[in-house]
Order: C-alpha cells, then sequence, then structure tokens
C-alpha cells in the first residue's frame, strides 16, 4: 500500500511535486519537463531529484507531523530507522548525482514529457562505495587490451589503444548501469541483458575514437607477448568522467533526437507516428531521416493478403532498418476497405507490431552504430586552392568519418557521416577549410538537414 506524502510548500508550486512513501520506505515521486526526447527526459530526472533532496531536507523523520508536512504511513521501525540513518548520505548523493534513481518508461502528458522516479534507501548499503567513486571526477579502472603490428602501427601501440577502448567503454558501462538510463528513442532498457552489453558497446566504440580527450592519464602494468607477435598489457587509466558522461548523453539524445518524416498509407501512418511520438521523436517535412512505408494488396482467389513493407533511410538514401510483414498472417474477403481492414489486423497483431517495432529501435541504433547521418559539403571547384588536400582535412574533423570525394557540375562534392548536428559541422567547416580555398568562398549555407553548400 502506498502511503501519501505531499510537502505543502512543493505542493502549492506544482501539482507535480508530490512524494510518495510505500511500505518499504522507498521514496517514489513524479516528475514532468516540458518537451521530447532526450533533453526532456533529463529534465524530467533533474526535477525529481530535486524534489526528492527538498522532501529529504525537510523531513528529518517519516513517522512525525508538523505544520508543513501531512505524514500518515505505516512504515516498519526498520524501515523508519534506516530513513533517518540513510538521511544525509541521500542528501548529499543526491546533489552528487551519485545515487542510484530507478526511473520508469517515459510517457507523454500533454506536451511534456514525465518519468516516475523512486529512490530505496535499502539500496544504498550495497552500492555505496561505488556510488561515491562515481561522484568524484576521476574514475579509475584496470583493463587489459592486445595488439598486433597493423597499418604501421606496432604491436604495443595498438595494445595501448585497444585497452583505452575498453577503459572508456567500461566506464560508460558503469554510468549506464549506475543511472538506469534510457534511450529517449526506445521502450527497451539498455541496462538489461544483451541490450546493454550492445548499447555499451556502441557508446564505448564511438568515444573510443576520441579516448585521448576522456583518458586524463594511464600507465602501464603488466606486460607479455602473445604468438604471432602480439603484445598484451594491463593498464590503470584516469578516466574524467564529467566530458564522458557529456559525449555519452549526445550520442543516445542522437538515437532519439533526428526529425523523422513519415510516408505510409494509413492506417500504418498513424501508428508509425504514435510509435515515434511515444518514443520522443520528433516528426515533420523537414526531417533527416524518412520512415518509407508501402503496401500491396495479393490476390488469392476470392480472398485477400497483404504484403507491407516499412524501412527507415536517410536523405542520401542509406537504409538503417528494413521490415516486412507476414502475408500469410491474415487473409479476407475482397471488398473496396480490404486493404486498410488487413492492414489494422496486421498493426494489431503482437507478434507482428513486436517485430515492427523491434526493426525500428534497431534502425535508430544504427544512426549512431555507424557515425551519424550522411551529409553532403558543396564547394565551387574553382575556389578550392588544394584540393588535393580536402579529404585529409575533412577526416581530422572530431565526429566526421567515411568521407568521400566526388566533382558535380563545376562544385566538389564531399559526402561524409557527422555524429553531431548540422550546425556544428557547419561551424567545424568553416574553421577548418579556411586554409585550402580561397578568402572569397562565402559563408557556408545550410540548404537543408542533408546538404550544406558554399558559393
Amino acid at each position: 500500500m502506498i502511503k501519501k506524502l505531499c510537502l505543502l510548500a512543493l505542493c502549492s508550486l506544482s501539482v507535480q511535486a508530490q512524494v510518495d512513501v510505500l511500505a518499504d520506505g522507498t521514496l517514489q515521486t513524479q516528475a514532468c519537463a516540458y518537451g521530447r526526447g532526450g533533453t526532456a527526459i533529463s529534465g524530467a530526472k533533474a526535477q525529481a531529484s530535486a524534489e526528492l533532496i527538498s522532501f529529504i531536507k525537510g523531513n528529518k523523520s517519516l513517522t512525525t507531523q508538523s505544520a508543513q508536512q501531512h505524514l500518515t504511513t505505516n512504515l516498519t521501525d526498520d524501515a523508519a530507522s534506516l530513513y533517518e540513518q540513510q538521511r544525509t548520505t541521500m542528501i548529499e548523493g543526491l546533489s552528487a548525482g551519485a545515487v542510484p534513481l530507478n526511473y520508469s518508461a517515459p510517457t507523454l502528458s500533454g506536451n511534456d514529457t514525465c518519468m516516475t522516479v523512486s529512490l530505496n534507501p535499502q539500496e544504498l548499503g550495497e552500492i555505496q562505495e561505488q556510488s561515491w567513486q562515481q561522484a568524484t571526477q576521476d574514475i579509475s579502472v584496470t583493463v587489459i587490451g592486445q595488439g598486433w603490428k597493423k597499418e604501421g602501427k606496432t604491436a604495443l601501440i595498438n595494445a595501448e589503444q585497444d585497452a583505452l577502448q575498453r577503459a572508456v567503454s567500461q566506464v560508460v558501462g558503469v554510468w549506464l548501469t549506475q543511472q538506469h538510463t534510457q534511450s529517449s528513442s526506445m521502450s527497451m532498457n539498455i541496462v538489461d541483458g544483451n541490450e546493454s552489453t550492445n548499447m555499451q558497446e556502441l557508446i564505448g566504440q564511438q568515444l573510443s575514437s576520441h579516448s585521448e580527450g576522456l583518458v586524463k592519464e594511464w600507465q602501464t602494468l603488466q606486460s607479455k607477448q602473445l604468438k604471432n607477435g602480439g603484445v598484451e598489457i594491463t593498464i590503470m587509466a584516469v578516466v574524467e568522467k564529467a566530458p564522458l558522461i557529456q559525449q555519452a548523453s549526445q550520442l543516445l539524445s542522437m538515437i532519439g533526437s533526428p526529425r523523422v518524416q513519415v510516408i505510409a498509407p494509413e492506417p500504418l501512418k498513424t501508428e508509425l507516428k504514435v510509435w515515434l511520438s511515444e518514443q520522443g521523436i520528433e516528426v515533420g517535412g523537414a526531417a533527416s531521416l524518412v520512415i518509407y512505408a508501402q503496401s500491396d494488396v495479393i490476390k488469392r482467389g476470392n480472398n485477400r493478403q497483404l504484403n507491407l513493407s516499412v524501412n527507415v533511410r536517410d536523405l542520401a538514401g542509406n537504409i538503417y532498418g528494413n521490415w516486412k510483414n507476414d502475408p500469410s498472417f491474415m487473409s479476407l474477403p475482397d471488398d473496396p476497405y480490404v486493404e486498410k481492414d488487413l492492414m489494422a489486423v496486421h498493426l494489431a497483431g503482437e507478434s507482428q507490431s513486436k517485430a515492427l517495432h523491434s526493426t525500428l529501435n534497431t534502425a535508430f541504433t544504427q544512426v549512431v552504430a555507424r557515425g551519424g547521418l550522411v551529409r553532403e559539403v558543396l564547394l565551387p571547384s574553382n575556389k578550392l586552392t588544394q584540393p588535393e588536400k580536402l579529404h585529409a582535412v575533412l577526416s581530422t574533423l572530431g565526429g566526421v568519418s567515411d568521407v568521400a570525394i566526388d566533382k558535380r557540375s563545376g562544385y566538389t562534392v564531399a559526402s561524409l557521416r557527422y555524429k553531431g548536428n548540422t550546425g556544428e559541422l557547419a561551424h567545424a567547416l568553416d574553421q577548418a577549410l579556411a586554409t585550402i580555398t580561397v578568402k572569397t568562398l562565402s559563408k557556408i549555407t545550410i540548404e537543408n538537414d542533408f546538404t550544406l553548400r558554399y558559393k
């Protein structure tokens, strides 16, 4: 049974600012933030932490009453005693972001994104030491790396790079677990089972390419030779927490943040838009990603079946996920509305719906896994003073990968992937290209999220 506790000072500010106490002493509140996606979810989490801090500061005991508080709870003596023992720890830990909070899946309420957040004092005793380590600015980890000579690098250098990547990936995993983070575009909990491992590896791989900016210092503890000229080393690395969390959060946000255009027949179009809305993904015409769906009625004597296909693609035509239904799932007699009826039945089927949502989840994750969305940069060929250096200059930009150069109607066209938003890329390009272009080159123009042009 949940017993209600509501600080009147907080309740006067917001109807959301209410803290409940469960029978085992767990504190629970619901917090909301305006908007959709990762930013709104982070805001809701921050609001929940602030409400819990305010509640704990104002309640030294859960068994007393005052003019400012109304406490009616049937807590056990052990739960009430544990709350008092852990009170200071909870306040300091919440302020430092080091206390493990449990988050529900985000839900939509009007223009807000809401989450139910709970804190169980019983969980603090087991992981308190790890939590305070998390609260520090630097996190030390010991990892093993292996390497062999290739691509002009020695086996030792490759082993060191492998170890540094593992160090970053390990700290990412600890951070994800500690925060019970959820991707804003997915209904899955990324700290559960294989999905946790996949997400940890995904973010770890993306961040490890810039490990020099995340690893503050490291030292070799042990080294040994492997077969075929390989080297295995054990290192202790000190990873800076703040930049890692910032960059990891940006990558998580990228999964859910791209605006998506939906091109599909009804009622599939509405189904897709509802799903996207539930994940906090904006839908609109000027979009960097497109969900493209087709349906085709198949004649089977007097009956009809339906072929459905859905894919997620970017403006360059790259496919990130593709789903096809099972036409044999349902047959219906022919009539003027048979296509919509078949579509509705397929979307209502648990197996069909689950497969579709799984494909969409994977597709949005692939945007990050491949290095971000593809962009095209158009430069007038006659304004490039050192065209032979264009590929190298673009490849050195942070977050840029898969650079390819082509010529088109007087323009040199650079196609590339970028792990940030288009505005950030435009700013980086203006600075980087100044060294290999004429001074009369215009400022860059963002024609859409896919195309950036110089004149």
